[in-house]
């Protein structure tokens, strides 16, 4: 096993990861829209309360006094908010930590709702690491009925995987009648795998504040990560290449950095607004779009409802493939390079369909 006394650091790759103008200027914000606090303001995003209630939060947290140690001994204690975060933060600590993903990855992460589990999970913790940005409005309340105090506001011991992020969808203007927009941008940057890289740089530079002991080990093992996202985009973009500038219809607003990458045309959305269920006027105006543009893929995510895509489908011909968000969505899903190759493998053949 590699060693962090065995392991030297190279000048290049301490430079790309801890000391590039980006990692130097983590806390700083990229435009004043893009300015964000660590946790999102109290009610969540805009229109959206928050979805854990405080009083069950508040008796989960008593239970902490009394439970053993959830974590084993002798290594460093990570929860991180999602599967996939908690994936990225095992491609940089491998077997150095112990890593728990609060989130189910088959569940909708805006209505999240933490278990008694996360809550002692959370309490135990060393390092907390998280999306950033407002997606979790359940994550402050987490973190308060925990008690773990260092892991709030912008403590070290909590890392924001959005820093760095080139931030899409920011608004200009907020209003309930926009629906539950995200008021720092849109907050799925992680299915973009460039995006992957500079996620990964922020657990480096995080947990070598942390454990500059281990400082070159992450370092090594962040490279190793890059070059392996580096080869793949290669055979990912080779897929897609036949299908830049096709038009697809979403069913939320999840897949803007994703289509981006690959240079997708997203037409329109199942939900008339972010966040509220697709009326029958909205779907009616939807097929007409569909039909003229020759949308051939309907994307939803597998919490969403079937009935509606279903019925777009029928009545254009297009073919309804279910994406994934999150690492351990699917059987064989086990890490982000196998989620990204089943949501290209199935984007691939819904479009050559």
């Amino acid at each position: 096993m590699m060693t962090a006394s065995a392991v030297s650091v190279p000048g290049t790759l301490r430079d790309r990861f801890l000391f590039t103008p980006r990692s130097q200027n983590l806390s700083l914000p990229r435009s004043p829209q893009a300015s964000r606090p660590a946790c999102p303001p109290k009610g969540g995003q805009a229109g959206r309360p928050y979805l854990v209630p405080w009083f069950l939060l508040f008796l989960l947290s008593g239970l902490v006094l009394f439970h053993p140690n959830l974590f084993a001994a002798g290594k460093i204690k990570i929860v991180a908010t999602t599967p996939v975060i908690a994936s990225l933060v095992r491609e940089v600590v491998q077997d150095t930590a112990e890593v728990y993903a609060v989130s189910s990855p088959k569940r909708d992460i805006h209505f999240y709702a933490p278990t008694p589990k996360d809550v002692l999970k959370v309490k135990k913790a060393d390092v907390f690491v998280h999306t950033g940005l407002d997606l979790e409005a359940w994550r402050p309340p987490l973190v308060e009925a925990a008690g773990n105090g260092k892991f709030l506001g912008s403590g070290k011991t909590a890392i924001d995987m959005s820093q760095g992020i080139s931030l899409l969808e920011i608004p200009q203007s907020l209003s309930r009648s926009q629906g539950d927009i995200h008021i720092y941008g849109n907050p799925h940057y992680w299915t973009d795998p460039e995006n992957a890289k500079i996620m990964v740089q922020n657990i480096v530079h995080g947990l070598a504040k942390l454990y500059p002991n281990q400082e070159a080990l992450f370092l090594n093992y962040a490279e190793e990560f890059n070059k392996r996202i580096d080869v793949k985009m290669k055979e990912w973009n080779s897929k897609m290449a036949p299908y830049k500038g096709q038009p697809i219809v979403t069913y939320h607003k999840s897949w803007p950095y994703f289509a981006k990458r690959f240079g997708l045309d997203i037409a329109g959305y199942l939900e008339p607004i972010p966040g509220i269920p697709p009326t029958a006027k909205h779907i009616a105006e939807l097929i007409k779009l569909m039909k003229e543009k020759q949308v051939k893929v309907i994307v939803r995510e597998a919490f969403h409802e079937t009935r509606t895509p279903a019925k777009a489908a029928r009545e254009t011909g297009a073919t309804v493939v279910t994406l994934l968000q999150n690492v351990g969505a699917a059987e064989g899903v086990e890490d982000y390079f196998s989620m990204t190759d089943y949501n290209v493998n199935q984007l691939v053949q819904a479009l050559n369909h």
